[in-house]
């Protein structure tokens, strides 16, 4: 779909609205300078969720949040409430309660006064916990009510349990049926009425004939938004799985109940201008003989298969390996087949070396905990507490794959890493760690990867095809854990499409239902190729990998290594987006994060006022903004464009799209000087100011250059082509011929 076409159908959904429904107000008036408000503060009951991972808004909400650029910080209301004089930079408040009963509801209610006096929008999903504290005695409802109309809503007393003849009187096609139809039969619902002329009635339910029957049961505004317990998302539990699929619109509600359109979303799914590409694989399985002919008949290891048929191929996909150290160190279990695929392996130049930790632990917070030899022989662990790497491993189950020696985090981390780095060619170390079994670490060994200088990553499992049909199996981009914060793999592995490695072992192959569902209409993760070893055991588990790397070749995406996204991933949660006046920011502390997302096609960016951009192209209803990472602080300011199917014209060059990095951008006369470094051939399409011939001069650290030349289009765009040279610098010298040959 055409930018032109895009802006039209934005501008059509927006506009509608069914007859008798408030007309919805966000603010459009520009903010005061300073930081963005980008936090969400999720409270939770500690007794009622057991950890942070299993609460609703977790599951299903930190996603849609995360795209639309804000982080959320969780606080179990069992350690007291915060003070919101210590809630600077919190945007908005999101709970979402299993029950109708806290502790304290009149002290929450207190602090929820609070929030709103100070403007701080609630969104409220499912139950309030307000009515009711736990010894059963109740909340007077005026005392609910003065609260809660400060965010949008009220609640009137009775409850309907018996829907015969109840009807949905509006629907808001916004906010309503995102995924699902709600249920022909309307479920039971309380009475509840919108009390504020900003907000809009999304769904209303009515009884003809009886006004005790109408309720207002999703209501959204500036102030806040409330969905009623059963109409945010349906579910069925049945089979050992769960079904889910959104009734709301979470990334529309979320959108409106914090008016995020006018604030910048910093960008994990692309760089220079692409959808980003990332694979790394687990050690899982290395020493298991394959089945998979010629190979089978020579006892070939899974992992040398992988190598052969995987790794060897595809010179200009990276790959990130972390081998389970145990399998390959002589001193455990370690043989010379499985020590030498680990030293071919890790030398292939597009290879990033990677550690799976040395035993494998399968259960993290075990481990968390001291406990002796003797205890850990006796351990029973079941398969829900170990997680799906358990599977692959025969025999009792245990916290732990190998227990050669004491479990300790200097050798799961430290002598993990430096056991792989002692064999790997210079200019390369061991960069991530990639957490097996569970796959929940626990702080201190969050804190030990960190010190070490290592990227993590593992967790999520995101699955979107027809076996998990909704967005609320998207997971979202990380965790925090105490003080430190562990990164989720963008993708499921092959053993959630495997029955855990039981059969299917075709199924990974499906993976690309998942990466197209989230490519569009949001872009919400990357390309994301994750498997183990072990899928070079079978034929078709091995013909799965190679299917998904065909159609990864066939799109148009900037392959990088995994550490780099993690440390991507990391960079979204430090990101300070300083307001400098009218649409304009200065960018802090964002790591290795280089692409800032508008959700606005009528905005583009203003280079003269700008800094430290090198970039922008519009897709997918969005503005993304490429920044060059050398510059430590870069400054964002946008103009008024206008909307077509070309990039804006400016008056000098700047990247649309690139397969590299593109970094070190230098406009000086005539010229434009960059940087150039990834995998597989540079694709590189700049916008010039007019058609014209662009002469490009390149060269490389080892020496090598090359010269071409090559036309603008007649809309202005530079394309050209540059040999593979595996992760090495690149310099790159755009010109016209004249101002070439004057030099």
């Amino acid at each position: 779909m055409t930018r032109l076409a895009i802006a039209i159908v934005i501008g059509s959904l927006a506009s509608l609205h069914a007859a008798g429904a408030r007309r919805l107000v966000t603010p459009d008036a520009e903010p005061a300078a300073g930081p963005e408000a980008r936090t969400v503060l999720a409270l939770y009951d500690g007794k009622q969720a057991r950890t942070v991972r299993t609460t609703p808004v977790h599951a299903m909400v930190d996603m849609p949040l995360g795209y639309l650029g804000l982080v959320v910080r969780y606080h179990d209301i069992r350690n007291g409430l915060p003070s919101p004089d210590a809630l600077s930079g919190v945007r908005g408040v999101v709970t979402w309660f299993p029950k109708e009963s806290l502790p304290d509801p009149r002290g929450y209610l207190a602090w929820l006064e609070q929030m709103g006096r100070r403007g701080t929008p609630l969104v409220a999903i499912g139950a309030m916990g307000v009515f009711a504290d736990e010894e059963g005695n109740e909340t007077p409802l005026e005392e609910v009510n003065r609260v809660t109309s400060r965010f949008g809503w009220r609640f009137e007393a009775g409850w309907n349990n018996t829907t015969y003849g109840a009807r949905y009187g509006h629907v808001d096609p916004r906010f309503i049926g995102f995924e699902r139809p709600l249920p022909r039969v309307v479920p039971s619902y309380g009475r509840v009425s919108s009390t504020l002329p900003d907000a809009a009635v999304a769904l209303q339910v009515e009884v003809p004939g009886r006004p005790a029957g109408r309720s207002d049961l999703v209501v959204v505004g500036v102030h806040g938004a409330f969905v009623a317990p059963g109409y945010a998302y349906f579910s069925d539990e049945t089979d050992d799985r769960e079904f889910r699929q959104w009734y709301i619109n979470p990334f529309e509600l979320l959108r409106v109940a914090f008016h995020t359109d006018t604030l910048p979303k910093p960008d994990t799914t692309t760089l220079s201008g692409r959808r980003i590409y990332y694979s790394h694989v687990d050690g899982d399985g290395w020493r298991n003989i394959t089945q998979i002919e010629p190979y089978r008949t020579r006892h070939v290891i899974s992992a040398r298969v992988v190598l052969d048929e995987v790794v060897r191929k595809t010179p200009d996909l990276p790959v990130s390996i972390g081998p389970i150290v145990g399998d390959i160190d002589p001193a455990w279990y370690g043989t010379p087949d499985s020590l030498a695929a680990a030293t071919a392996l890790l030398a292939e130049p597009q290879v990033e070396a990677s550690t799976h930790t040395y035993s494998h632990p399968f259960d993290w917070g075990y481990f968390a905990r001291q406990h002796t030899e003797a205890e850990e022989k006796v351990y029973a662990l079941s398969e829900q507490e170990g997680g799906g790497d358990v599977m692959a491993v025969a025999g009792p189950r245990r916290p732990r794959m190998y227990d050669k020696r004491p479990f300790s985090l200097t050798t799961e981390v430290d002598a993990a890493a430096a056991f792989i780095n002692h064999r790997l060619p210079p200019g390369k170390r061991v960069e991530l760690l990639q957490w097996p079994g569970d796959t929940k670490p626990f702080e201190a060994v969050l804190t030990r990867a960190r010190m070490l200088g290592l990227a993590n990553i593992n967790g999520g499992d995101t699955r979107f095809d027809r076996e998990f049909p909704s967005a609320a199996w998207v997971a979202p981009l990380g965790i925090r854990v105490g003080g430190e914060w562990q990164v989720y793999a963008s993708n499921s592995n092959e053993n959630t499409y495997t029955n855990l490695w039981r059969d299917r072992f075709f199924g990974f192959s499906f993976l690309t239902k998942t990466v197209e569902n989230t490519a569009a209409p949001r872009r919400l993760k990357p390309f994301n190729l994750y498997y183990h070893m072990y899928s070079g055991e079978r034929l078709s588990s091995l013909n799965a990998i190679l299917a998904n790397i065909a159609f990864a070749r066939g799109l148009s995406l900037a392959p990088i290594e995994a550490s780099r996204f993690s440390r991507i991933a990391q960079g979204f949660v430090s990101t300070v987006l300083e307001r400098q006046g009218p649409q304009t920011w200065m960018v802090r502390q964002r790591g290795a994060l280089q692409t800032v997302r508008f959700d606005d096609l009528t905005r583009g960016v203003d280079f003269e006022r700008s800094t430290g951009v090198i970039g922008q192209r519009h897709e997918l209803g969005s503005l993304y903004v490429a920044l060059d990472e050398r510059c430590d602080t870069p400054t964002i300011a946008l103009k008024r464009v206008a909307v077509t199917d070309e990039e804006p014209l400016e008056a000098r060059p700047y990247l649309v799209e690139s397969r590299w990095r593109v970094f070190d951008v230098v406009h000086a006369a005539g010229q434009t000087r960059f940087a150039g470094q990834g995998f597989g051939p540079g694709r590189f399409i700049w916008r010039y100011p007019s058609a014209q011939d662009v002469l490009v001069r390149w060269s490389t650290q080892s020496g090598r250059t090359g010269t071409l030349r090559t036309v603008a289009s007649a809309n202005g765009l530079v394309t050209f082509d540059l040999p593979q040279f595996t992760a090495e610098r690149v310099n790159v010298v755009l010109s016209s011929p004249e101002v070439a040959l004057a030099r």
